[in-house]
């Protein structure tokens, strides 16, 4: 299945599991500039692009009760936003977009069915578009979702799930596969694999109670859903992400990672939002080559 839908998924699983508190973010990202290639792989003369991507999120549990088994019966909300400015040179938004904007919200609900197995169930909606004033922004930008999970804990560091989502990504409401992998080891060394918002993979060492390094691979991108050539289409930005994450640790309850790295490879690419193309690649391997990358975030827990 393309990649576009794998991130539509992705989107849709940014959700609260286990972790009760109130939890905030922002992160700031810089991609720098970097070689367009067509969707032929040939490098186009002149064309390059950086990226800015400023992004936050804000989760809150609404209700949390204790089932006969001690085990957490979850109620919360998810409201998060990206704003990615692309710094085209000799490009045009026909080939790449200059601006997208995504703002989600979504509801959970997290219940065990036994000591095993909890069920999610999760509905929300959101605005994937090009457009940076409100007064621009149309229905045709909005994205619906809602489906249903089944989640195992594995032993006390991971948690696997499968279900279903529906949405309108392809314009009409249609069924894909909804996934769920959450690892955690904590110890001196930490070993965490998500798959929360975004696919995250990390390996690092605790030097201290304050300090930490770690070795971070992770996908994440955007989404903006528009018109184009009197046609109703998504154009995709992806960033597929590896490098060193120092981690420093204010107080327990807020945390300031900063991570240095490389991007390996940055998809920008048009498709239309009919079922057909959801197994026709052709036009879906524009991309930026590989280029440096910084971020950095701040996160609190309540």
């Amino acid at each position: 299945m393309k990649k576009t839908t794998f991130l539509l998924v992705l989107f849709i699983l940014s959700l609260i599991i286990e972790k009760v508190n109130a939890q905030v973010s922002f992160k700031t990202e810089y991609i720098s500039s970097s070689s367009y290639r067509d969707n032929n792989n040939n490098k186009v003369s002149g064309a390059k692009g950086s990226a800015m991507v400023y992004s936050g999120d804000i989760k809150i549990p609404l209700s949390v009760k204790t089932s006969k088994d001690s085990i957490p019966i979850i109620w919360a909300v998810d409201l998060s936003g990206a704003y990615a400015s692309l710094n085209n040179k000799n490009l045009t938004d026909d080939q790449v977009l200059s601006n997208i904007v995504n703002l989600q919200f979504s509801l959970f609900n997290l219940r065990p069915l036994n000591k095993k197995w909890s069920l999610l169930t999760f509905a929300g909606a959101g605005i994937y578009t090009d457009q940076t004033q409100i007064s621009k922004m149309n229905a045709r930008s909005i994205l619906g979702n809602v489906g249903a999970l089944f989640i195992k804990k594995i032993n006390p560091n991971l948690d696997l799930g499968a279900g279903v989502a529906f949405n309108n990504a392809f314009g009409v409401p249609m069924i894909f596969p909804a996934l769920y992998v959450n690892y955690n080891l904590e110890s001196n060394f930490t070993f965490k694999v998500s798959m929360l918002s975004g696919v995250e993979a990390s390996a690092g060492y605790n030097f201290s109670d304050t300090f930490l390094l770690s070795l971070v691979f992770q996908l994440n991108g955007q989404l903006a859903l528009l018109q184009k050539d009197g046609k109703d289409v998504m154009f995709t930005h992806q960033y597929f992400v590896t490098g060193f994450r120092p981690e420093i640790k204010i107080t327990k309850n807020i945390s300031l990672p900063i991570t240095a790295g490389i991007n390996a490879m940055r998809p920008v690419y048009y498709n239309d939002r009919s079922l057909k193309s959801i197994f026709d690649d052709k036009n879906t391997n524009a991309h930026f080559d590989f280029s440096p990358y910084v971020s950095a975030e701040i996160n609190f827990k309540f």
